[in-house]
This record gives structure tokens, C-alpha cells and sequence, in this order.
């Protein structure tokens, strides 16, 4: 499909077009064969001033399926831009393009933009260096990387053939299309159904939403005209990647083989060893923290403790404190449990272990019923952060919750769409036992 002249990959996004992949027609799916890899290249090559979506739900791999496109792209002679919504998602991105180019002996410069005084921003690799001036960061580089102000800069107006935004879902409309006058074709690249913008921001109507919010409204997956999705996770043993997929993926996540070969062999603890476990919790009057959850998820962490853990490699050992995620909503339940539990814990809400793994995770949820809610039934009943905590384990997942959570009255049908996927969880580990 050819592009008219004139055609702009921020006009095409807007617009809320297919992509235009040359050699395609308007509606054909753009992977068409078993190798993922190679026809997500293919189509990123042949994107004509567009724009493509690749969606990587939880351990499906978007960040190794990033790295080596954007080296194959590298070795095509295409000049590249990295950016997302924070320096420490771009540094994730950029430690894996280095570890491919290592791997395939390819020859490249890259340049990231990296603020003054501050260090976190900071990103010096074996082939990728940090500029603090954008006036600096010489054109003759093959990569360039930096935040959404870095690529609005007209130094690079017209400059790039590929803009890559990492975690997409937490970057606005309006900031995609500032960086858009410097590139031919954006590449999103991220997962809606996982947290999105930490912050809101203040810009009008559509373009204070997400790219991904935009493009894709109530859509859980991308559709296959409309970009590629990444369908299979190597994180999640299939007795969890089952609800996850149902429940947020429509039934399109499967899990790899190889999360089989991970297992957990538990003596003595009154827990299975594998799947998603659903603890009841009686208390009254918790609102951000519940005592009596707390000494539930301490009885369960310190019996875990000195377990067997089987990885896939074959190798056994005792899990330790770095195998276990504790998460819980709030800050207060947070504190406590840290006050608990041994010095080494692992414990923060969602919003910490995105991106994280372990072979085992402990939710409290807290609260103990509607009319203790601290926030509205939106936040505590987030679909994205009911993934996302879930989503962290490798073998075993135990939510700790009041069973009047699942009796919350709702006032709009958003509400019990949000309710009913948490009963649909309780149905799911009670059709498992």
C-alpha cells in the first residue's frame, strides 16, 4: 500500500488508520506466517511514513522483540530514535540493543541525551554514549535516545526513519505527535492493559490520553491489521497465564513450553505449587491497612522461606527473600508489612514491580468492604493493576482478600465490569481446586 504524498506518520495515527506497510493491502494482517520475528521486521521495514503497535503483554518479550529489530534496522542503514516516559525504561531498552549488537558483531553509535547534575539520566554503554546538549548529539549516529522534549527539538526535524516509544501506555497523544516532526514512522510499542500514565496530564479532550488509550479505546488486544501481538509468555506457568489471558488478553496469551520447566516443591505449607490461590480474610473497618491480612501474608512468606525452586535451566535451590513479591494498593498496608516481614523483602504496590518477576507473589488487597473503600471501586478493582500484580509470578500467585470484595454494589456498568473480573478470579481458583 502506498503512501500519497505528503503523508505523515503523525496524520496516519490521528487519523486512527491501518498502518501503511508497503506491498500490503488496507485490512491484511501484518504477521501472515509462524516467524513472528521475521515478519515483524519485514513490516516495521516497509512501514511508508506510518506507524505500527506492538503489543507484549506480561513475559511475552517486547523488549527482546524491540532490541533485535531495531539492530536489524541499525544493519539496514536506518537511523533510529528511543525514547518512553522515563530514563529507566529507555536505559532497559538500550542495555538490550547493546547486548544484541555485542552478539551480532555489528558496528554502531548511538547517542542519548542525558540532563545535567543528574546521573539517573545518565547512560554510557560499550557503543552508546550521553550528550547533555540536544545541539550536541551529532546526526552522523546511528541511534539516538531521550525523552519526548529530546525528539520535539527541531535539531532532529525530518532526521530519523524510526521513532521506537517504549511503554507506550504511559505516554500522551499529544507528546507523540510533538516528537513526530522529527521521524517517517513511529513504532509503539507496550501493552494497554497494563499501568498506564502515572501522571495525568492537562492536555485537551483525546490528546491527554494515551497513545495507546487513543488508538485502541476498549480494545484489550491489538487487532491483526492493526499491529502485531506478542501471544506467547515465557514468564507464567499455564495454570496462570490461563486467567490472565482470558480475562485481559481475550484468550490469545498461551504460555511458552519452557514455563513448565520452572516449579516450586513446597513441604509442609498448606499451599499447592503452582496457579493462582485465594485466601480468605475476615476483618471489619480496614481501609489502607489490615493487620489481620498482614499476619496472613507473614504465616505464608516465612513458610515459603527455604523452599525448593526449581528454574529452567534445571538448577534447584531455597528461595530467599528475592523470590518472593509481596504486593499490596496502598502505602499504609506497605509500611506495615515491610515492619513485619524480614528486612529484605520485596514489598511495594503495583506500581514498583512492573516489569518484575518471581517465582511466587502475595497480594493483600485490604480493604474489607464497600463501605470502607479509601478510594473508588475504580482504583481497587483496576483491571491493569489486577494483571499486572498477578502477572509477577512464575509459579504461584495468592491473593489475600475480605470475601465481601466480591459482594461490592456498583452504580454504572463500568463498575461491574471492574467487580465481575475479580469474582471471575475467584471462580477461576475455585474451579481449579
Amino acid at each position: 500500500m502506498e503512501a500519497p504524498e505528503g503523508t505523515h506518520a503523525a496524520t496516519e495515527l490521528l487519523a486512527r488508520n491501518v498502518p501503511r506497510i508497503q506491498g500490503k493491502q488496507a485490512g491484511e494482517a501484518v504477521i501472515t506466517s509462524d516467524d513472528l520475528q521475521g515478519d515483524a521486521l519485514e513490516a516495521i521495514a516497509a512501514l511508508e511514513n506510518s506507524y505500527l503497535f506492538i503489543q507484549g503483554p506480561p513475559g511475552a518479550g517486547k523488549t527482546y522483540t524491540s532490541s533485535h529489530i531495531i539492530v536489524d534496522l541499525i544493519k539496514r542503514g536506518k537511523k533510529i530514535g528511543v525514547t518512553s516516559n522515563s530514563h529507566k525504561a529507555i536505559h532497559n531498552l538500550l542495555e538490550k540493543v547493546e547486548a544484541v549488537v555485542a552478539e551480532k558483531g555489528v558496528n554502531f553509535h548511538g547517542i542519548k541525551k542525558a540532563s545535567g547534575g543528574n546521573e539517573e539520566t545518565v547512560f554510557d554503554g560499550q557503543f552508546i554514549r550521553s550528550e547533555i546538549k540536544t545541539d550536541n548529539m551529532s546526526l552522523g549516529a546511528d541511534l539516538f535516545a531521550g525523552t519526548a522534549w529530546t525528539f520535539a527539538s527541531p535539531h532532529f526535524d525530518g532526521q530519523l526513519d524510526y521513532l521506537f516509544i517504549d511503554e507506550a501506555g504511559q505516554v500522551v497523544t499529544a507528546n507523540v505527535v510533538a516528537m513526530a516532526t522529527s521521524i517517517k514512522n513511529i513504532i509503539l510499542v507496550g501493552d494497554q492493559m497494563q499501568l498506564g500514565q502515572p501522571i495525568q496530564g492537562t492536555h485537551p479532550g483525546e490528546a491527554g490520553l494515551s497513545v495507546l488509550e487513543f488508538l485502541l479505546g476498549d480494545h484489550s488486544t491489538i487487532p491483526a491489521e492493526r499491529g502485531i501481538f506478542l501471544g506467547q509468555t515465557r514468564r507464567m506457568r499455564p495454570s496462570i497465564c490461563q486467567f490472565i489471558s482470558d480475562a485481559f488478553y481475550d484468550g490469545r496469551l498461551t504460555a511458552h513450553e519452557s514455563t513448565a520447566e520452572r516449579s516450586l516443591n513446597l513441604q509442609g505449607v498448606d499451599l499447592p505449587n503452582e496457579g493462582i490461590v485465594m485466601i480468605p480474610a475476615e476483618h471489619e473497618g480496614c481501609s489502607q491497612k489490615s493487620v489481620e491480612e498482614g499476619e496472613i501474608i507473614k504465616t505464608k512468606y516465612d513458610a515459603l522461606l527455604g523452599q525448593e525452586f526449581t528454574d529452567r535451566d534445571g538448577s534447584t535451590r531455597r528461595i530467599t527473600e528475592d523470590d518472593i513479591l509481596v504486593v499490596t494498593p496502598y502505602n499504609v498496608q506497605v509500611n506495615y508489612l515491610r515492619s513485619i516481614l524480614p528486612e529484605n523483602a520485596k514489598v511495594g504496590t503495583v506500581d514498583k514491580f512492573q516489569g518484575q518477576e518471581a517465582p511466587i507473589v502475595l497480594i493483600s488487597m485490604v480493604t474489607s468492604s464497600a463501605e470502607d473503600l479509601p478510594r473508588n471501586i475504580e482504583f481497587l478493582y483496576s483491571k491493569n493493576r489486577l494483571n499486572v500484580a498477578v502477572s509477577r509470578a512464575q509459579c504461584l500467585a495468592v491473593v489475600v482478600a475480605n470475601p465481601k470484595l466480591l459482594e461490592i454494589p456498583c452504580g454504572t456498568v463500568e463498575q461491574m465490569k471492574l467487580v465481575n473480573t475479580f469474582c471471575w478470579l475467584d471462580e477461576y481458583v475455585q474451579a481449579s481446586v
